[in-house]
């Protein structure tokens, strides 16, 4: 056993052998790590992050060095993570966000360029909606542009730069500019006192084709062998949480967007079970200024409140 004092004297910390020794990753080389995953290559990071290619790399190799393990491998030019940097990445990006906010709260107020935000017609885009702009009249040096529309067209924007961060729906798995993601329960509703027979093809309200809804509710009916058909096909919320009011078909809704004069549908109804939706927060690193990061940790909250159902329970009016 060792004894370790502070300045104080009166203070002293034991630990056996090693056990307070840990590996501290430095955000410099986090972010190296970042960026070069964001922009594909050493050299395009290299141009981002303002140092030589020869630089980059040496970052690289100490950071594997420091963890021990391989992070990313080439397969001819282009760059691929290992399964060790695909989990890294997840982190990393977490801790670049707390790193850069609390760098942040220390800096002059100024006002930046305009952040793009990506919001999801198809996930509680009225509640997130309220809730930026209330956050941008909060704060004078936040300029936003908010942009509107299914979330597969959000992440393309993304990908083009043409949005700096979005909230989104997505398949699962490994995603490329992930920074935090959820799980939501999508349930099968209908207007309250309409009816389905179990011979009929099932009339469905639903997003247009791509939709992780839409995919989820003509998965489970084929699996169930049940036959469907498209009743009603809209890009905004609002214009599906009608049609399902007007009785037009069954659908799927989550808490954030469920409202009264509706029915929830079991498997006594002839309707299975929906597979989770996966919601994420997506942006680069190296595009978002601080105005960025404090805008991707409201977001955060209202996701976080939107999963409640705490801000929702009635229709949109979109």
């Amino acid at each position: 056993m060792r004894e370790i004092y502070t300045s104080n004297e009166s203070i002293k910390f034991q630990y056996a052998g090693d056990s307070l020794a840990t590996t501290n990753l430095p955000t410099d080389l986090l972010r190296t790590f970042i960026t070069a995953i964001d922009m594909g290559g050493y050299t395009r990071a290299a141009e981002i992050l303002g140092r030589s290619q020869p630089a980059v790399s040496l970052q690289m190799q100490r950071l594997e060095a420091l963890l021990g393990s391989r992070l990313i491998k080439q397969s001819g030019r282009t760059m691929k993570l290992t399964e060790d940097g695909k989990a890294l990445a997840v982190i990393a990006r977490q801790m670049l966000r707390l790193n850069d906010m609390a760098v942040g709260q220390f800096e002059r107020t100024r006002v930046e360029d305009a952040l793009r935000i990506g919001l999801p017609m198809d996930f509680a885009v009225q509640e997130l909606q309220q809730g930026l702009t209330s956050y941008a009249r909060s704060r004078q040096d936040v300029r936003m542009e908010i942009q509107c529309d299914l979330s597969r067209v959000l992440l393309e924007r993304l990908h083009n730069d043409e949005i700096d961060l979005a909230i989104a729906l997505f398949p699962g798995g490994d995603q490329q500019y992930l920074v935090q993601q959820w799980n939501e329960q999508p349930v099968w509703v209908a207007r309250e006192g309409l009816r389905f027979t179990a011979t009929a093809p099932v009339p469905l309200v639903t997003h247009p084709e791509g939709c992780e809804y839409r995919n989820r509710m003509t998965a489970a009916l084929t699996a169930a062998r049940r036959d469907w058909r498209i009743a009603y096909s809209s890009p905004g919320i609002g214009g599906l949480q009608r049609a399902i009011s007007d009785g037009l078909g069954a659908s799927a809704l989550t808490k954030p967007t469920l409202f009264t004069g509706v029915r929830t549908l079991t498997a006594s109804d002839g309707f299975p079970p929906l597979e989770p939706l996966h919601v994420g927060l997506f942006y680069k690193h190296s595009r978002l200024g601080n105005m960025g990061h404090a805008a991707a940790s409201q977001l955060i909250d209202l996701v976080n409140a939107a999963g409640t159902g705490a801000l929702s329970a009635r229709p949109e009016s979109s």
